[in-house]
């Protein structure tokens, strides 16, 4: 889709670019702590991928190799080079999908829970699988972002998050209706197709067109990157180094931060191509 329109934040600073990708469901905005923290040595982006955010919301598009094109597409169209790039989830997978779509405008990579299916792919969308179900019931109107804060808060997964990226999530990922409440910027009809189409897409095989040091983050909790998928991440990786935080689960970046941002600062500041070690 060669009219989409992709909307990005730049946050600005000096250095080279380092561009941020969120996950399903999320936005750009949610890297807004980690934009403070890197703008002192980068320049730094955030992307709303299709469907999310204040990008276009086609009706179709949503199998996993899109979004790596629409990366391909966004770093063509703002000519960035030596881009270093960090992606949670899906918006990890992006990367992947993007190197192996042809771009060559990547330095390093950092893959923090990247989704990465086993076993035989699906041929069509199953949109019966849990995921894509609870996406298609998701709640997506409330009375103002008090209440939807108040609301979230407690739940999964935002119990575990450090309250600034809860507030972040809140406060950028719903619109201003003319009645007064808020509507979510992501609809659960079109979180439910990327889900839907996940299990399309070999995650691993796109490793494999990844040729530039890649940080692999996981949470030592997480349910989808357990020893044996990032195992078989470093194999397909041509260079790939492994970090598991300890206590955190899939949403690492918002529950451990701090150390993220320090393994993150540790990665892109490395003189050349890390050796591999897990």
């Amino acid at each position: 889709m060669r009219d989409l329109r992709l909307h990005y934040l730049d946050f600005g600073g000096d250095g080279p670019p380092l561009l941020f990708l969120h996950a399903t469901g999320f936005h750009a905005w949610v890297w807004a702590p980690y934009a403070e923290h890197f703008r002192a040595t980068h320049r730094v982006l955030a992307l709303d991928q299709r469907g999310h955010g204040e990008s276009d919301k086609p009706p179709s598009g949503y199998r996993w190799e899109e979004f790596g094109a629409d990366l391909m597409r966004f770093l063509d169209a703002l000519t960035l080079d030596r881009v270093h790039v960090v992606g949670h989830s899906k918006g990890a997978t992006a990367i992947a999908a993007a190197a192996a779509a042809g771009t060559e405008r990547l330095a390093r990579a950092v893959l923090i829970e990247p989704v990465l299916f086993a076993g035989p792919l699906a041929s069509a969308p199953i949109r019966e699988s849990p995921l894509a179900v609870g996406a298609g019931r998701r709640r997506e109107v409330w009375p103002s972002r008090a209440a939807m804060f108040d609301s979230l808060r407690p739940r999964m997964p935002f119990e575990t998050w450090q309250e600034e990226f809860v507030r972040c999530y809140v406060d950028h990922g719903v619109a201003d209706r003319p009645d007064g409440q808020v509507v979510l910027r992501c609809p659960g009809a079109i979180e439910a197709e990327i889900y839907a189409h996940a299990p399309m897409t070999d995650g691993f095989a796109l490793l494999e067109r990844l040729h530039v040091p890649v940080l692999l983050i996981g949470g030592e909790r997480s349910p989808g990157l357990g020893e044996r998928e990032a195992a078989e991440a470093l194999r397909r990786l041509p260079a790939g180094t492994l970090l598991t935080v300890p206590g955190a689960g899939h949403f690492v970046p918002m529950e451990r931060p701090r150390e993220v941002m320090e393994a993150i600062a540790r990665f892109l500041a490395e003189p050349r191509a890390p050796t591999r070690r897990t």
